[in-house]
């Protein structure tokens, strides 16, 4: 195999920066490196976005053109193909200049950026006059790439909603690959429930990842248990007062995540926004520790088989309880332990580089 260049432009990357975008694309560029591919990343500064939101809306207008200081620096590398993820302070018309030189580009989607600039999708319907606005400016700025990476087809399909991707026939027209994101090498461990359960929520404590929900959860739940919670937030004061139950952990890296799911029954994930694939399901499916999740965007593609029993609607707090509930029972427990455990092995590194890895060569 002859070896390409390969020039990574995103928003997010280690250790500058943390979350599931930016692991993935550290992920795929050390891949592409073992494989023999010389991988250089370009990720500017964009300290702005945590400025007011009028502050950002300029930003974010500038932010529909190309950095020209960017586009010199990556064509002057001379790259083959242009591997690029979040684009937001990137200059969304950025990869389509490089692309006009002639150089190939690959585009990863991790969420919901190209139409909804805070991240953040709390309904499916109807698409607002905002997101199809947006979605219109993004749209022309963007351009096309050679072929979108998407690690669910439920991401596609809200693209393909709003018009940032069109539609020939009953497909997208610009060449899409589902490739389901990999989660950590696989590590299962002995499983029982205990007594008190032992419930873990993993995540930004805010009312968008279900922290108002999950205060309901533990006010209604009648089974014997202790909340563990791993992260920080605007809501975490909340949990602070809630009992001797609950124990906050802190942040932790992804090592600290998983020794800290070893030891737990149950994961948690009741998001009040439609995510795409968390990261931190994944991680859980790696330790084959069962999950509750909410029946919220990409959740219910990614949980799959694990999920048929264990979705439940984010805003009602008693089904939830009803699901914790079923999971006392040891072999239902046990069962959906050695589900979870097949998911894992969907999202097996290997797997997941064979697939990445085959688009490289397959698009010469």
């Amino acid at each position: 195999m002859v070896p390409l260049r390969i020039a990574v432009l995103t928003n997010a990357y280690p250790p500058a920066h943390a979350g599931g975008a930016a692991h993935i694309a550290e992920v795929q560029v050390e891949m592409l490196k073992q494989a023999g591919h010389e991988v250089r990343v370009w990720s500017p500064e964009m300290s702005w976005i945590t400025a007011p939101v009028w502050a950002r809306l300029g930003h974010h207008l500038k932010d529909l053109f190309a950095k020209s200081s960017l586009v010199g620096d990556i064509l002057a590398w001379k790259p083959d193909i242009l591997l690029s993820h979040n684009l937001t302070g990137c200059g969304f018309a950025t990869p389509r200049m490089i692309k006009a030189t002639g150089v190939r580009w690959f585009h990863v989607l991790h969420d919901i950026q190209l139409f909804e600039p805070s991240g953040q999708l709390y309904r499916l319907r109807p698409v607002t006059f905002w997101q199809l606005g947006w979605a219109f400016l993004r749209f022309h700025a963007f351009g096309r790439p050679d072929a979108i990476i998407s690690p669910t087809h439920w991401l596609i399909e809200q693209h393909l909603h709003r018009f940032l991707l069109t539609r020939q026939r009953d497909r997208a027209d610009i060449e899409t690959h589902v490739i389901p994101n990999p989660g950590p090498v696989m590590n299962p461990v002995s499983r029982g429930v205990h007594e008190p359960l032992r419930l873990l929520f993993v995540g930004h404590i805010s009312p968008a990842k279900g922290s108002r929900l999950l205060l309901k959860i533990i006010r209604e739940l009648r089974t014997p248990f202790e909340l563990h919670i791993v992260g920080e937030g605007p809501d975490q004061h909340l949990f602070k007062s809630a009992g001797t139950q609950v124990v906050l952990h802190g942040k932790r890296d992804r090592e600290g995540v998983l020794r800290i799911m070893r030891a737990a029954d149950i994961l948690l994930v009741p998001s009040e926004i439609h995510e795409n694939q968390p990261t931190v399901i994944l991680e859980a499916a790696s330790v084959n520790l069962p999950v509750i999740a909410s029946r919220r965007g990409g959740i219910p593609e990614t949980l799959g088989e694990a999920g048929a029993e264990m979705i439940c609607s984010y805003n009602n707090a008693e089904a939830w309880c009803q699901a914790i509930q079923r999971l006392t029972d040891p072999e239902i427990y046990l069962h959906q332990s050695r589900i979870i455990q097949h998911l894992a092995e969907e999202h097996d590194p290997t797997l997941y580089a064979q697939r990445f890895l085959a688009l490289f060569t397959a698009n010469r």
